[in-house]
């Protein structure tokens, strides 16, 4: 397991650079707390510390020789620029073809994951939007922000048929229940909420806390882990709950699992900073991105934590299931795989030290959110695990 690790970064824009045969691109090899190794290479050539073993029009193999440390880097197929002017903070792809996304100007807007092509402003939220969703179908968005609201919005014609409120806080984050009847939302008031999304009501609060939750994810554990039952019989607007478990991140750095049927509390753990982002990465693992740039597995079937990895300082902005492990954006511009034993021999590029606020992916394609205004877009394939 990869605790304390090593990492490779090379200059943003390689594949323009190492396009002619003469020319050469800058690389970067550094160890947690350790002074760094500055290179250069060229295009199919090894140079001093580090040597290139592979390369596509998209792809770079190179090797860190003392270390042993060895990273493909993939460059994007395709890079949005016409979406948004300012910094990238949320964003969502459906299979159907639609993303969603919010900038720092808070611009919400629908587009064709294609081409880049905006189709819908949608406009309504009273202060700044966090967060942003497509549902299930690929054809309907949530969002909830600065204003306590979320909001269900029809992508096509861009009304909001549905407002939801009872947040006393601003809305940071969404998680959907099996198809989206249910959805859940957690909140700078310190509670995570479920809601009936065809009533507009509130069935329950899942969680209070005294901070501030910054993330959610729902997984479904059924026939995994035996959760435990509830006392009372659900409401009729309850759909699909059952077998569903809750991860929480909040920003005094705990993390609680909770069982949504039953909304028990199965175990709490502190992890010593603020926690900015957490997901599943398979039905019982869960991942969380730490301020102090650590990685840290949750056991639901252990009721565990343990280290991923810690290989940089820079805050883990962003975390998405990919392929049994996570891809990892970093406030450093770093977008990284790791898989669940810690190793990380993949990484996307493009970002010059510009933070990755969001990941996000559908059957074929990587897309990512970032504070220059560009969202990049990768081909899944190119991450051969």
């Amino acid at each position: 397991m990869a605790v304390r690790g090593r990492v490779l970064v090379i200059q943003s824009d390689w594949q323009d650079t190492l396009r002619n045969n003469d020319s050469s691109a800058w690389i970067f090899h550094k160890g947690l707390g350790e002074k760094g190794d500055y290179g250069k290479i060229g295009g199919s050539a090894s140079n001093g510390i580090f040597q290139v073993h592979s390369r596509t029009e998209r792809t770079i193999a190179v090797s860190h020789h003392p270390s042993g440390v060895s990273t493909t880097f993939i460059a994007p197929v395709a890079t949005f620029s016409r979406i948004h002017a300012k910094s990238v903070i949320g964003l969502d792809v459906a299979n159907g073809g639609l993303g969603v996304s919010v900038c720092t100007e808070n611009k919400l807007h629908v587009w064709e994951s294609e081409n880049g092509e905006v189709r819908r402003l949608l406009e309504g939220h009273l202060f700044d939007v966090y967060t942003c969703r497509l549902f299930p179908s690929g054809i309907v968005v949530l969002s909830g922000g600065g204003d306590m609201q979320l909001r269900i919005w029809d992508a096509a014609s861009g009304q909001c048929p549905v407002v939801l409120k009872g947040h006393t806080g601003a809305v940071l984050d969404t998680a959907f229940v099996d198809r989206g009847k249910n959805i859940i939302s957690v909140s700078k008031d310190g509670t995570a909420r479920l809601w009936n999304c065809g009533q507009s009501k509130c069935i329950a609060t899942l969680l209070t806390v005294e901070s501030p939750i910054t993330s959610c994810a729902v997984t479904d554990v059924t026939r995994l882990i035996n959760l435990p039952a509830p006392a009372e019989i659900p409401d009729d607007l309850e759909h699909g709950t059952t077998g569903k478990l809750l991860l929480l991140g909040c920003e005094e750095g705990m993390v609680h699992l909770v069982a949504v049927e039953s909304r028990t509390v199965l175990g709490s753990f502190t992890q010593g900073a603020s926690v900015l982002c957490v997901c599943w990465a398979t039905p019982t693992v869960g991942v969380i991105g730490l301020n102090d740039g650590r990685l840290v597995i949750v056991d639901a079937e252990a009721l565990v934590t343990r280290p991923l990895s810690h290989d940089s300082a820079s805050p883990v902005e962003t975390v998405t299931a990919f392929k049994g492990g996570v891809l990892a954006g970093r406030r450093d511009g770093i977008c990284q795989f790791y898989n669940l034993s810690g190793s990380s021999a993949f990484q996307l590029t493009g970002s010059d030290c510009d933070p990755i606020y969001k990941i996000a992916l559908d059957s074929s394609y990587i897309y990512t959110a970032c504070r220059d205004g560009l969202i990049r877009k990768y081909r899944c394939s190119d991450i051969n695990v």
